[in-house]
């Protein structure tokens, strides 16, 4: 199966933006897993959910690109040369909070052994391939575009799923 990630070429690393915001890496390892993490339940938004590494802009991040880096590299305890920026999909807007939120799509050259437990219950690797099958996939009808994906026991749904399937340019509308 020879899949066609969906994304812009990254031009240049300085993409800056006024407003808050949010920047998420999507990592991808070997081009066959892509990372997701379940976030920690003492975190302030989004306790115990899927996710991408990510988080909000900090004052001395210059762009969208080293927002996501710099909170991947907090949350999986990786160097930042492990992480190799090279497109970015157009902003996701996330309903309870109001503000944007930026893909990076990276290439992951070393999987995370560790991470930080305050931040990160657990890490998973999801194949690309099964990601990227209309059948993996289940309308969940609480709101329009609510497709959800199940790793393992866990629920990969709202903004996170939306993302991926930009990414993999799956529009499973077609499929209700």
């Amino acid at each position: 199966m020879n899949i066609k990630l969906n994304y812009y070429d990254l031009e240049t690393l300085h993409v800056s933006i006024a407003n808050d915001y949010a920047a998420v890496s999507i990592l991808i390892f070997d081009k066959k897993e892509i990372v997701y993490i379940k976030r920690s339940n003492e975190m302030p938004t989004h306790k115990g959910q899927i996710a991408f590494p990510g988080g909000k802009r900090e004052e001395e991040d210059i762009d969208i690109v080293s927002t996501a880096v710099r909170e991947s590299t907090e949350e999986l305890l990786l160097s930042e040369s492990t992480i190799k920026p090279f497109g970015y999909l157009n902003s996701i807007d996330t309903v309870e909070y109001k503000f944007d939120v930026y893909p990076i799509v990276c290439q992951l050259l070393e999987k995370p052994k560790n991470f930080n437990v305050s931040e990160v219950q657990e890490i998973f690797f999801v194949e690309i391939k099964k990601l990227s099958n209309p059948n993996n996939w289940s309308y969940r009808g609480t709101y329009p575009d609510d497709w959800i994906f199940m790793i393992g026991k866990e629920i990969l749904w709202g903004a996170t799923a939306k993302i991926t399937r930009r990414l993999l340019n799956l529009d499973l509308r077609q499929t209700i």
